[in-house]
């Protein structure tokens, strides 16, 4: 009887240490205000830039390029803090009324960024990143 005792006893002591090995380690940090602050302000570029991009020329000009809109916020995603920021500012000087140049060129510019990203081969000439 002791043998078996001795057994379950081993197989109880294996069983804690795999449970214990298994089990997932929870890691807690403070998050600061500028991280905060970094995140709603990329989520506000992101925004201008999308708002710019759902304008009806700009949807046609992407449409005919074959831009989906899950590539553009792909790319969006990869682009770095500076790139989306000036971006932005680039889509916010845009014409509010029906300035078609202003949109073709942000169009433009914006099928540049992706072709050097390597999204798009709109541009043969431009050779992508990646």
């Amino acid at each position: 009887m002791k043998t078996k005792t001795l057994i379950a006893r081993s197989l109880a002591v294996v069983f804690l240490a795999v449970q214990t090995l298994m089990m997932p380690t929870a890691h807690a940090a403070m998050i600061g205000t500028d991280q905060v602050l970094a995140q709603e302000q990329r989520s506000a570029y992101e925004e201008r830039v999308l708002t710019a991009l759902s304008r009806d020329d700009a949807a046609d000009a992407l449409g005919r390029f074959g831009v989906s809109e899950e590539r553009i916020q792909d790319r969006l995603d990869r682009l770095s803090d500076t790139e989306l920021a000036q971006l932005a500012q680039q889509a916010e000087e845009l014409p509010t009324g029906e300035g078609a140049l202003g949109v073709l060129v942000f169009v433009l510019v914006l099928l540049i960024l992706l072709d050097l990203l390597g999204v798009t081969n709109v541009f043969p000439a431009i050779s992508s990143a990646g």
